[in-house]
C-alpha cells in the first residue's frame, strides 16, 4: 500500500476524534476523562445562556452530603430534569444519569430546544406537589445537588424519562447500560422527543450538551442533508477527521457507513492489526484533496461530531467512505447502515481479493475489538 511520512503523520491520536459507535452498547465506547467532558460540556467559562432564572430563588443552604437519602415535597420543576424539592427549604436537585431538552426563559435570554416543554410537562404530571424520595450523589458547581429521584410508587423518575423518550441518557458521567437499553426502547417506538425520527422526520434531536455547547461558540446548528466544505487537520482514525477549527463543536467528522480497525492511542488504548495502514490510506486520500474537503452531512452524533460523507474531487467526487471499504481498509457498519447494500458487495469483493485487513483470513471487526477491551 502506497504511503508517504507526511500521510504517517496524521494518523495523530486526537480526543473525542476516535470514539465509534459501539455495536454492543448501541451508543460510543471510550469516554473521555472526567476534566475532558468538562471542558466539552461547559467550555472554560459558563455561557450567559445557563444562568439559573432569576425568578427562582438561590438554593437553601444545606448539609446534605454524598450517599444521603430524605424524603421532601416537589415544589416546583425547573427543567425536565431539575427539581426544587423541600427539605428544610427548598433544595435544587439535578437528576442524575439524564439530560433533557433545554427550556425556554425567553426573559432571560436563555434558549429553548424542541421538545423542552413537553418534557417538563411531562415531570411535573409525575412529581409536582408529590412526595418523592431522593439519593444524594454529589453537590455540582451550581450549588444543586446530583441524585436519583424515585416516585411515590417506587418507580425511578429517570427511567420514566428515559423510557418515555423525554430525556437523554448521560453516558459521560453514569456507563448503566440499562439506560441506554431504556433510551434506545424509545428511539425505535418513536415516543416522546424522537417521535420526528420515527415520522422519517429529523434523524437525532440535537442532544442537549451539543445544544449549550454551540450557543455559548456562537454556531449555527449543522443539519442532516447540508453538503459544506472545511478545513482539514488531520486523521484520528481510518474513519475520523479532525477538522481545522478552534471550536471544540463541529471538530470531527465520523465516517458515515464504516468502522475502521482502530489505532493505539498509547498504553490504555491499543490498537487493532491494520489500524495504522488504514488510517495512513485515509490520510493520504485526505491529503490529496488539499486544504479543505466536502462533506455530506448525515447526522450529528451525540458527542457533536458530523456523521458524513467525504467527496473525493480528485477522484471524480467518489466517496472516501466507499473507497475505504472498496480497497479493504475498512468494514461495512452494516448494523447502523443495513440498508446500504452496494457497501457489503464492495465489502465482499475486498475480502475475496484478500486485500487490505483481509490479508488476514479472520479478522476481528472494531466493534468486538472495543467490547473486548471494555472487559479487561
Amino acid at each position: 500500500m502506497p504511503t508517504t511520512a507526511k500521510a504517517g503523520a496524521l494518523t495523530v491520536g486526537l480526543l473525542l476524534g476516535s470514539f465509534s459507535a459501539s455495536a454492543d452498547a448501541g451508543r460510543f465506547d471510550d469516554p473521555p476523562s472526567r476534566s475532558e467532558i468538562e471542558a466539552f460540556l461547559a467550555g472554560a467559562r459558563p455561557a450567559p445562556a445557563l444562568a439559573i432564572p432569576r425568578a427562582v430563588a438561590p438554593p437553601a443552604v444545606s448539609d446534605l452530603k454524598p450517599g444521603d437519602v430524605f424524603s421532601g415535597r416537589v415544589t416546583k420543576v425547573l427543567d425536565a430534569d431539575t427539581l426544587l424539592v423541600s427539605h428544610a427549604g427548598d433544595v435544587q436537585i439535578r437528576l442524575d444519569a439524564v439530560d433533557a431538552p433545554e427550556t425556554a426563559h425567553p426573559e432571560h435570554g436563555k434558549q429553548g430546544q424542541p421538545y423542552g416543554d413537553e418534557a417538563a410537562a411531562f415531570v411535573r404530571g409525575l412529581v409536582l406537589d408529590k412526595t418523592v424520595t431522593v439519593h444524594v450523589k454529589e453537590a455540582d458547581k451550581y450549588g444543586r445537588f446530583v441524585g436519583w429521584v424515585t416516585l411515590p410508587d417506587g418507580r425511578a423518575l429517570q427511567h420514566e424519562l428515559l423510557r418515555e423518550g423525554w430525556a437523554w441518557w448521560n453516558f459521560f458521567f453514569n456507563k448503566e447500560e440499562s439506560l441506554n437499553e431504556l433510551e434506545n426502547g424509545a428511539i425505535r417506538a418513536g415516543r416522546g422527543l424522537w417521535a420526528g425520527k420515527a415520522r422519517g422526520g429529523e434523524y437525532s434531536p440535537e442532544a442537549p450538551w451539543v445544544f449549550r455547547r454551540r450557543l455559548t461558540a456562537g454556531l449555527r446548528r449543522i443539519l442532516p442533508g447540508e453538503e459544506i466544505e472545511f478545513k482539514i487537520k488531520r486523521m484520528s482514525d481510518g474513519d475520523t477527521v479532525a477538522l481545522g477549527t478552534r471550536q471544540s463543536v463541529y471538530d470531527y467528522i465520523r465516517l458515515a457507513g464504516v468502522d475502521a480497525p482502530e489505532i493505539s492511542h498509547g498504553r490504555n488504548k491499543p490498537g487493532q492489526p491494520y489500524g495504522d495502514e488504514s488510517g495512513a490510506r485515509a490520510a493520504q486520500l485526505i491529503e490529496a484533496e488539499g486544504s479543505t474537503i466536502q462533506v455530506k452531512i448525515e447526522d450529528v452524533d451525540p458527542y457533536g461530531r458530523l456523521v458524513g460523507w467525504i467527496r473525493l474531487r480528485s477522484r471524480g467526487g467518489v466517496w472516501l467512505n466507499e473507497v475505504l471499504v472498496e480497497e479493504g481498509w475498512a468494514w461495512w457498519y452494516e448494523r447502523y447502515y443495513p440498508d446500504l447494500g452496494e457497501l457489503g458487495r464492495k465489502q465482499a469483493r475486498a475480502r475475496a481479493a484478500r486485500l487490505g485487513l483481509w490479508a488476514d483470513p479472520n479478522p476481528v471487526p472494531p466493534w468486538d475489538f472495543r467490547r473486548s477491551q471494555r472487559g479487561n
